[in-house]
């Protein structure tokens, strides 16, 4: 099993499963401020992609569950504002 760091930041470039699972592995670890901090802002760069794409691919098949990952990134990043990462990890799983 690997070992996670949560003073590490994820690099966000897209919302694969890939990239949310690891972000919930951060979640799961993280409990200092700081580790709230990176998670609240890989959360704000999910919600942003998926914003875009939500404009920009209005027709897209995955429309409705791109709208519901959009609205649990911005629900999972009040969760950790909240000092909730545990939370907040469990709201993303569930959403894999």
């Amino acid at each position: 099993m690997k070992q996670i760091d949560p003073t590490d930041i994820v690099t966000i470039r897209d919302f694969s499963v890939d990239t949310l699972k690891n972000i919930v592995e951060h979640l799961e670890v993280s409990t200092e401020f700081e580790h709230m901090v990176y998670r609240e802002a890989e959360l704000d760069a999910i919600w942003s992609i998926t914003a875009f794409f939500l404009v920009n691919e209005p027709d897209s098949i995955g429309r409705e569950a791109v709208r519901r990952l959009h609205d649990v990134a911005h629900e999972a990043h009040d969760l950790v504002a909240g000092n909730r990462p545990g939370d907040a990890a469990r709201l993303l799983r569930n959403f894999l």
